[in-house]
């Protein structure tokens, strides 16, 4: 569990957070039914408090089915990969603030995205290297969501398939 979870600011925060989480779980359940099965899967296990040794009351109000999140707040986020992720786990990037110019590098596909407040993008962040090198016209918020593949191991959950189109037709009458 993050230490920032410890801090007595934890439960306003994930209290705060709630109604942004339920939305980006719907989100991943839409994008890959299969990792959001894979997230919904190792958080229940963890709120069961059989696989904590020190489970906190604090870790029933996660409310997300990723196991991570970093916020980043009007800094740039240098090119990289995550390492920590299964390939066929997405990150789910979420662009907010007031900020009027930006862009989401992906260079590996020679890619360019316009990653404005209200943006969301879904990405594996293991495969391919993403960055933001700077923005301009206010405040930059990042909510990046992730997958940690060692929680995955820890529990002995598999790793969640690669979408594919099945997945989604199955979401549709065709």
């Amino acid at each position: 569990m993050s230490s920032d979870l410890r801090s007595s600011d934890a439960a306003q925060f994930l209290a705060t957070t709630y109604e942004f989480n339920l939305i980006c779980n719907a989100i991943t359940a839409i994008i890959s039914p299969s990792l959001y099965s894979a997230g919904l899967s190792a958080i229940s296990q963890i709120h069961d408090g059989s696989v904590l040794r020190n489970h906190r009351p604090i870790v029933n109000d996660w409310t997300s089915v990723w196991s991570g999140c970093a916020l980043i707040v009007n800094r740039t986020t240098p090119m990289h990969r995550d390492w920590g992720a299964a390939a066929s786990a997405y990150d789910l990037l979420v662009s907010a603030g007031t900020h009027t110019d930006c862009d989401l590098h992906l260079p590996d596909i020679g890619a360019r995205f316009r990653y404005l407040p209200g943006t969301i993008v879904g990405i594996s962040g293991k495969v391919l290297r993403h960055e933001v090198p700077d923005w301009h016209g206010g405040e930059r918020i990042c909510c990046a969501y992730f997958m940690k593949d060692a929680v995955h191991g820890r529990l002995e959950l598999p790793r969640p398939p690669w979408p594919c189109l099945t997945d989604y037709l199955t979401l549709i009458d065709v």
